[in-house]
């Protein structure tokens, strides 16, 4: 079978030539799947999730680490017709609450894995406590890997589930079926569930092996967490091409210098500058130690880009442009590109997709170099957003288009560039987040009165929530305060890196104008690096 044809996300995991049922498909950290391996236990997952009597179209959660675990059961999920829902590990107990419940999870698959950030079984167990009570479609917690953990007592282990062996397992859904939901977060308090179809994400996954000419002599890095498209669509690129995928629990630069290094890494996928900017600062990160290294996508200002490309000059650095809305990506460099092109723009749009630029005030069609709002249409476009109508409507025009919420331009050769976000958003170390959402949780606190978000250049994390604070008259609360009010609360990349207390907003005849509040004195950081 041609996977170009594939109907079902799960047969691009599972079909294979014989020549490749031997070799590397995934590597995370010290473990390592075959094809043929990833394939197995893929399709006995998928039989472990119809023996416990889910049907197509139900949703389940999957909140772990980065794992060989993980892209099993996503993939199993997907296809047995069942719908993964990509959880952030970085959540807190009220996010992921909101999640299961608007999502409708009728299962959640967790591990008793911790690190310094994240305790999931504290964090299931707060969700259990919380005032609004379980989540209420919410019947079984699955443990992958086992625990002794006592706070687990009453939930299941997911591998000493027996399957019947005439189970039914040709592939469940295709074209148009949701085959996993992500949430990403806008305008709004909370995120939004991004349901997204076989037959775009095989379309965007197809297109970024032709753009980058991917076989299957390449070996593939990725240290991006896997609840992000970041993870997620080149997985499915390297499952096309029979690539061989590496990831990492958590990234370090020691450990991946030494993978890069080792593996003959053809392909590297940083992604964001923080990660990047670890890699180049390493002794061992050098030209003549990254010989195979052909490929490397980042996603950054145009003079860190440059300064990244100088440090690899063997190997053609491209970026991206894209949203969680159209399967992740809409376009890459190509390394046929110029040097020029691939370091001041995001490539052009994959075939079939079209791209135009909208005034945002007049709705005109805008020429080659004028700057509007990106609108997207094609077949990678998502139908709508899960349960909001509203937004949807917001999103999606009554002929197809989708509105980015970004500010960009296309050349007259039709390369896209972005010049930031009309939406009021931030992207931190990768994470979109809505200034709102940080906005509306601080504004919970007693003694505040008013509070507003912006985001700041950040050379670690390439953008930081900076928060403006009004406190109620007679409130002494302090920097210090706020920071522990949302320690534990909401997740480390939301907590804001700068905070200013004001009492002069400056406006215009409704609003605070939040552009200006970027040249105030932001003063020290009082969180992270």
């Amino acid at each position: 079978m041609n996977l170009k044809d594939a109907k079902n996300l799960g047969q691009i995991s599972t079909i294979f030539d014989d020549k490749f049922s031997k070799k590397d498909c995934l590597t995370v950290d010290n473990r390592t799947l075959s094809f043929e391996e990833f394939s197995e236990l893929t399709t006995s997952y998928a039989k472990k999730f119809r023996e416990l009597g889910l049907q197509k179209g139900d949703k389940v959660g999957i909140l772990l680490f980065n794992s060989i675990e993980y892209l099993t059961l996503m993939y199993g999920a997907i296809y047995a017709g069942i719908v993964p829902v990509n959880i952030n590990a970085r959540y807190k107990a009220k996010e992921l609450h909101y999640v299961m419940h608007d999502s409708g999870c009728k299962a959640l698959f967790t591990s008793s894995d911790s690190d310094e950030v994240t305790n999931f079984s504290n964090l299931i167990s707060s969700v259990y406590d919380s005032p609004e009570g379980k989540p209420q479609n919410l019947s079984d917690v699955y443990i992958i890997g086992g625990s002794k953990d006592k706070r687990f007592k009453d939930f299941k282990d997911f591998e000493e589930i027996e399957v019947n062996n005439k189970i039914h397992q040709d592939p469940i859904g295709q074209d148009d079926d949701p085959a996993f939901i992500m949430y990403t977060s806008g305008t709004t308090a909370n995120p939004k569930g991004c349901p997204l179809s076989h037959a775009s994400l095989i379309y965007v996954a197809n297109a970024m092996v032709n753009r980058w000419s991917m076989s299957e002599e390449d070996v593939f890095w990725d240290p991006l967490p896997m609840f992000h498209m970041s993870s997620i669509l080149p997985f499915m690129a390297c499952a096309i091409s029979k690539s061989t995928f590496i990831s990492t629990i958590h990234f370090d630069p020691d450990t991946s210098i030494k993978t890069l290094i080792e593996k003959d890494v053809s392909i590297a996928f940083p992604a964001f500058p923080a990660v990047m900017v670890s890699l180049i600062n390493h002794q061992d990160f050098l030209p003549e130690n990254l010989k195979s290294l052909r490929l490397i996508n980042n996603v950054a200002p145009i003079e860190t880009l440059r300064s990244f490309q100088n440090k690899v000059p063997q190997a053609s650095l491209v970026s991206a442009y894209g949203l969680t809305e159209v399967g992740g990506v809409t376009s890459f460099g190509s390394p046929e590109d110029s040097l020029e092109d691939r370091i001041s723009t995001c490539g052009k749009p994959w075939p079939g997709a079209e791209i135009r630029i909208l005034n945002p005030e007049t709705n005109e069609v805008l020429g080659p170099d004028e700057k509007g709002l990106i609108e997207i249409k094609g077949k990678h476009v998502f139908s709508g957003y899960l349960n909001d109508k509203k937004a949807t409507e917001n999103a999606l025009s009554s002929d197809g288009w989708f509105s980015s919420g970004d500010i960009g331009s296309l050349s007259k050769e039709g390369h896209i560039r972005f010049h930031g976000r009309l939406k009021d958003m931030l992207k931190v170390g990768g994470e979109n987040v809505a200034a709102l959402e940080i906005e509306a949780y601080f504004d919970s606190h007693e003694e505040v009165l008013i509070s507003q978000v912006v985001g700041v250049d950040d050379d670690h994390l390439g953008e930081v929530p900076a928060l403006f604070v009004e406190r109620k008259p007679g409130s002494k609360i302090s920097k210090e305060d706020l920071i522990v009010f949302s320690k534990g609360q909401i997740s480390n990349f939301k907590i804001p890196r700068y905070i200013v207390f004001i009492d002069d907003w400056p406006m215009s005849s409704t609003k605070v104008q939040k552009f200006k509040l970027k040249n105030f004195d932001l003063g020290e950081k009082v969180f992270g690096k």
